[in-house]
């Protein structure tokens, strides 16, 4: 099975795709990022990365799956529901933490 999946892997392109990511926005990331640990808001952080790079996913699916509208909607969709399922289940995690005290900055002795 792993096999197959290899050498779908292989022959399907995506080993040698490229995605080219907007400096600015590459930038903008960087500084938030530089901030959130500056500050040790790290939840915050994690939480700005993954919308960052969810987005930069989206603008590789577009620009590698627009030839073939079929699936370029199976694409779009899935993307889109996996996406807001993995944020949810994030925030709820982090919800959840804080609420049993799994903060680490105010659990930690200094």
């Amino acid at each position: 099975m792993l096999n197959q999946a290899w050498l779908w892997y292989q022959t399907s392109g995506l080993s040698h795709a490229m995605i080219s990511i907007p400096v600015m926005e590459a930038l903008v990331l960087l500084i938030l990022l530089t901030i959130c640990l500056l500050f040790r808001i790290t939840r915050t952080g994690l939480v700005t990365a993954y919308i960052f790079t969810y987005r930069w996913g989206l603008l590789f699916g577009e620009q590698y799956f627009a030839g073939d509208p079929r699936v370029y909607h199976i694409f779009i969709t899935s993307y889109i529901v996996f996406g807001i399922l993995v944020l949810t289940l994030a925030l709820v995690a982090m919800m959840m933490a804080t609420r049993s005290g799994g903060d680490d900055r105010f659990s930690r002795q200094e």
